[in-house]
């Protein structure tokens, strides 16, 4: 949550909306990203989740310490009406990463043709030496909960609908 000043080359927010489908394959339906301070960041998740709508499942990454929960907790209850989970993210980066990009280096992963396409791709090529990582990170965690918690027919389902 911090706004470009000058020459200054700070982190982004990002989101990752994804999708699996029942033979495995995960897409990449869009990437949000921005820099902004906090005010900026909470309208960003608030516009993306009504754009996307209830029957998409936020995830929030949720820092350690207090200030983490604290800010999980805010938001979780501006998003009342949307189904909304905080998770505690543990490990560094490059790990979290790992498993998705597996998938990756397989040719499981799919992005839908877009304006993000082209950063997207030039971060996952120079990670984890790249100057941002913030689009894996989304798209790692984004994976992550799709394989791990057996919930993508019914989000799948959804989105056919």
């Amino acid at each position: 949550a911090t706004k470009q000043v000058g020459t200054r080359d700070p982190d982004w927010t990002a989101g990752v909306k994804t999708l699996r489908t029942s033979d495995g394959r995960i897409y990449i339906l869009d990437i949000v990203r921005l820099r902004g301070g906090p005010l900026d960041v909470e309208k960003s998740i608030m516009g993306t989740a009504s754009q996307d709508g209830p029957q998409i499942e936020i995830i929030l990454p949720q820092d350690p310490g207090q200030a983490g929960k604290s800010q999980a907790e805010y938001l979780i209850r501006k998003l009342a009406g949307y189904r909304v989970k905080a998770v505690r993210e543990t490990g560094d980066k490059a790990t979290r990463a790992a498993p998705f990009a597996s998938q990756v280096n397989a040719g499981n992963v799919f992005l839908v043709k877009a304006p993000w396409n082209r950063t997207f791709i030039d971060e996952l090529t120079s990670f984890p030496a790249g100057a941002h990582d913030d689009q894996v990170d989304a798209a790692a965690g984004a994976f992550d909960r799709l394989v791990n918690e057996n919930n993508w027919t019914s989000i799948y389902e959804r989105l056919a609908e």
